[in-house]
């Protein structure tokens, strides 16, 4: 390749790199730069706190008279320089301390069972002529009414049925290709229906309603999961509750099993022995002690859950406080980030929205997750924040643009001063020098420097 075209190309690539970097800094200045200014400015508070979900509505979906309700704000949209046509979920949380950590030792005679109290008649419905059954797995009761509605029972219910459909429904992002009624088995959209089964709530086995409860010192609720069993004794590396707890695990009646405490744990590990088990519980609250004659006869979970809920969270027997008495801020905003929305275009606002949109009036535990809170701003609290994260984001965004648009920019400088055509058209990379007012400018060929 000659002289000539090592320079066009050159300057061809230079200025390429200083369009792309140019339209990128200012795509990123908005998308990225900006954004993660504001979200670091904020000052939120390094360490998280809980939320727990109150409502989660798509006002997108909510009509006032013909037209739809305005979307103000929204907890998470898929790409923040347009405010797209499709939903705008608001989620509204209360912010709370985080609760204690327990740790229950040499535990024995383990009753450990996923247990629900789960509403059917208050839980989500999948429209199926509208696509929404299109993922659909687990157990379902369907039924003709409106747009094919279908309620989860998965979670309360099990039902045992060896006269199965063998030809599934397939449903889309259309409809299903036939109408669902009645009780249907289904794997990511393909439905079986269970045709023995005419009514689930006669036809099948609700959970946990034959409980064993026998003579345990230990009730523990997590989520939808129901941990009992007999320990030795507990402590705790709070402070505020390890007094509390350490009376509790002195106290003879309840190494007796004559007292059982009874706690709800969002996070509950098991960590076995040589012949027991340690319970490892952290974000605990609402423990209180009852006698085990009070709780041995009971069988079913949900007598056993509305035994542990009916103690006023203003009395005064709590051995851990109320989650109220943790509370922070009654009822405000969740959002994603301060933006309420993403750009990864990845579907993480999906991914968020499975977690974080329960809020638990269907009997079920309301979602609870770690979010963070600011000092300035108490409009809002953010589900994601990861301060180091963000500002290596900025540093790389903000530098390697503008780098590669400084040097494409002073190459091209360089070339209109060192570049120019000889008498045949060709380019050359010249030196311009003056010799004196008046005199002819000298051109000093640098071929052999390409």
């Amino acid at each position: 390749m000659t002289a000539d075209k090592h320079i066009c190309c050159a300057i061809c690539i230079c200025q390429l790199t200083a369009i792309l970097s140019g339209v990128s800094l200012l795509y990123l200045t908005v998308i990225v730069i900006k954004p993660s200014i504001h979200l670091l400015n904020l000052s939120f508070h390094l360490t998280p706190v809980m939320c727990t979900t109150l409502s989660a509505i798509d006002i997108a979906a909510v009509k006032q008279g013909e037209k739809k309700a305005e979307c103000l704000w929204s907890t998470c949209g898929e790409w923040c320089l347009s405010k797209g046509s499709g939903s705008c979920m608001q989620i509204h949380v209360m912010v709370r301390n985080n609760g204690s950590k327990v740790n229950f030792r040499n535990c024995v005679d383990i009753l450990d069972e996923n247990c629900s109290a789960l509403d059917v008649e208050a839980s989500h419905i999948y429209q199926c002529k509208e696509g929404q059954c299109k993922e659909l797995t687990g157990t379902f009761n369907c039924t003709k009414e409106n747009q094919n509605d279908c309620r989860n029972i998965t979670a309360a219910y099990v039902c045992k049925d060896r006269n199965i459909d063998k030809d599934p429904i397939e449903c889309t992002e259309e409809k299903c290709s036939f109408r669902l009624e009645g009780v249907f088995s289904c794997t990511s959209g393909m439905c079986q229906k269970l045709k023995s089964i005419h009514n689930y709530a006669e036809d099948c086995e609700r959970k946990c309603t034959n409980l064993e409860m026998r003579e345990r010192n230990l009730v523990l609720f997590s989520w939808e999961r129901l941990v009992a069993t007999a320990c030795r004794s507990m402590d705790s590396p709070d402070n505020i509750t390890s007094t509390s707890i350490e009376s509790v695990s002195n106290m003879q009646e309840w190494q007796d099993k004559k007292q059982a405490l009874m706690i709800f744990c969002s996070y509950v590990k098991k960590a076995k022995g040589t012949e027991t088990y340690d319970i490892l519980a952290s974000d605990c609250f609402n423990a209180t002690l009852h006698s085990t004659e009070d709780i041995q006869h009971i069988k079913d979970y949900l007598d056993l859950l509305r035994l542990h809920r009916n103690q006023s969270p203003n009395s005064t027997n709590w051995i851990i406080p109320h989650e109220s008495s943790l509370r922070i801020m009654n009822d405000t905003q969740l959002r994603i980030n301060p933006g309420g929305c993403v750009n990864t275009l990845r579907g993480e606002c999906k991914d968020f929205f499975l977690t974080h949109t329960h809020d638990g009036r269907d009997g079920m535990t309301a979602d609870r997750f770690p979010c963070y809170y600011s000092d300035i701003e108490s409009e809002y609290v953010i589900g994601k924040f990861d301060p180091h994260f963000t500002r290596l984001i900025l540093i790389l965004v903000s530098a390697i643009p503008s780098c590669l648009f400084v040097i494409a920019c002073s190459f091209l400088f360089f070339c209109s001063k060192a570049v120019g055509v000889d008498d045949e058209g060709h380019l050359k990379v010249t030196l311009l020098q003056g010799s004196g007012a008046g005199a002819a400018k000298e051109a000093v060929q640098f071929d052999e420097l390409l």
